[in-house]
């Protein structure tokens, strides 16, 4: 998908519709989730309801979608909670690992104040799956035993039980561990600490998982169900990898807090689809030094980015006629790009490009004027290199 139609912050998937403002994704691999809950679901209800037949099936899968229902009520408190402490949610998805809310960056932001909010934030969502258990648990004397309400109660009873214990435990990338994270940024003044010990404990759960599927079924004299062995390890290595990511994010954003963004900001302009070739670069060298010339960036007719200025396809064009060439006929199309103010510091921008991991330019904002582009694999090569 283009990125001009590309909401910010939004992944692949089905977009279920628009809350708080940002979209609500059903990402590929929900899929893939459902139709393992309900392969795994299926067998218990048989064995409780054998009259239940082929109708098994659908109960199972009905028990997904409750599942994930409740992940999105999870996510939803995440998004109320930022909203409430002036944050803006970028996206909502729902995958194969349960499913994630994004905000965009705050730029002005107290220590005191972000690491609150971010243990509000955090703590919220596991909250609202123990609420929702307590909910559960109360409803079920209103069902008739081994009835179909009541097997579907039962069961998302347990997995709201399960969601929010398992999301409570201190380690990163689990909202116990974002809470952890913000409790030692709050009383160490370090955000770059917080996460490195919260990530290292998120490595010791990991290894915890596959420990407790193995270790658990052997003292209880049984051997340890390969199936289950295999998709504790599964999350482990999502969450080991997960941990690992926080940390090289966070030195990564520690090493960025002096770096001068102006190193790789190239000055530009932005130019209409149907500007004059010929002076619109007139006017761009007019602008250029003798280090590197003013870039000019074309908006399409809607008034997006939509490309750069070949200078050496315009030179050529302008050489093949006398006639005014449009300046779009020689743009090449940015990929995917986002838009930051002139003022952003390195730091912000590398937490914006966590919300757009396609991006490959940034367009540098003063107000509602372009004054610059940053071609982010130089910032990367250069932040790799600082």
């Amino acid at each position: 998908m283009a990125a001009k139609n590309h909401h910010p912050g939004a992944s692949s998937g089905l977009r279920l519709g628009t809350v708080l403002g940002a979209p609500v994704i059903l990402a590929w691999s929900w899929f893939l989730a459902a139709i393992v809950i309900t392969i795994l679901f299926t067998p218990w209800l048989n064995q409780v309801r054998p009259d239940l037949g082929i109708g098994a099936w659908f109960v199972a899968f009905a028990y997904a979608v409750l599942l994930f229902a409740s992940v999105f009520l999870h996510e939803l408190a995440h998004g109320v909670a930022g909203q409430f402490y002036g944050q803006k949610v970028a996206a909502i998805e729902l995958n194969i690992w349960g499913g994630f809310t994004r905000f965009e960056p705050q730029m002005d932001n107290p220590r005191d104040k972000a690491a609150m909010t971010s243990f509000v934030i955090s703590i919220v969502g596991p909250i609202v799956n123990i609420v929702l258990a307590l909910l559960g648990w109360w409803c079920l004397s209103a069902a008739s035993p081994t009835s179909v309400p009541w097997l579907l109660l039962i069961a998302v009873t347990f997995a709201n039980v399960a969601l929010g214990a398992i999301n409570l435990l201190p380690g990163i990338p689990l909202d116990g561990g974002w809470a952890l994270q913000a409790i030692m940024w709050r009383i160490t003044g370090s955000q770059f600490l917080g996460t490195i010990v919260a990530s290292w404990v998120g490595r010791i759960i990991a290894v915890g998982f596959i420990g407790w599927s193995v270790i658990t079924p052997l003292l209880a004299g049984e051997r340890p169900d390969p199936l289950t062995v295999a998709w504790m390890s599964l999350i482990a290595i999502m969450l080991w990898f997960s941990a690992g990511d926080a940390a090289t994010h966070a030195k990564r954003a520690r090493k960025m807090e002096t770096y001068d963004l102006s190193q790789v900001i190239q000055p530009a302009i932005a130019s209409t689809w149907d500007a004059d070739l010929a002076d619109t670069l007139d006017y761009a060298n007019t602008l250029g030094n003798a280090k590197e010339r003013t870039l000019i960036v074309v908006l399409d007719q809607k008034g997006l980015p939509y490309g750069l200025v070949d200078r050496h396809a315009a030179a050529g064009r302008l050489a093949e006629t006398l006639e005014a060439v449009p300046t779009g006929e020689v743009a090449r199309p940015l990929a995917g790009w986002i838009g930051v103010p002139k003022d952003i510091t390195a730091p912000h921008l590398l937490e914006s490009l966590t919300h757009r991991p396609k991006a490959q330019f940034s367009l540098v904002m003063d107000g509602n004027t372009l004054v610059g582009v940053i071609d982010l694999q130089e910032f990367f090569d250069e932040l790799l290199a600082a």
